[in-house]
């Protein structure tokens, strides 16, 4: 897995390998469905939101497939291209929906995925 997270929240990886994140500090008293996706620059969806749900931990874990960020294009004229990306925690069996923020992110901060050109294809990986 060749996913690097830098300590603003930066994610960095090239298009069309595999990586984990691992959304820490989350309230162990309480079940969540918590969802992550990928924008780009026009705002919009790239795939399907991930999601997963969470009870009693502080912890949650998405699996970045090859065939998911294989949907995150790099231009051949760049040498990577910027995408953005949410974090959102719904309460189960509530209303309660927030959006979570990123290492000292502030409101209104942008969480960056850094998309590099594809080095080797591969056998998993799409076209």
């Amino acid at each position: 897995m060749s996913l690097i997270v830098e300590n603003d929240g930066t994610i960095h990886i090239y298009q069309g390998d595999s990586g984990v994140i691992v959304i820490n500090g989350l309230d162990e008293t309480k079940s969540y469905t918590i969802y992550f996706a990928i924008q780009n620059s026009s705002r919009n969806l790239i795939g399907d939101e991930l999601q997963v749900s969470v009870s009693n931990s502080d912890t949650v874990t998405f699996v970045l497939t090859p065939d998911f960020t294989d949907l995150l294009t790099v231009p051949q004229n760049k040498p990577y291209e910027t995408y953005f990306y949410g974090i959102k925690a719904c309460e189960n069996d509530t209303t309660n929906e927030d959006t979570l923020f990123v290492s000292n992110n502030t409101y209104g901060d942008l969480n960056r995925v850094i998309v590099y050109p594809r080095q080797v294809k591969g056998v998993i990986s799409g076209s």
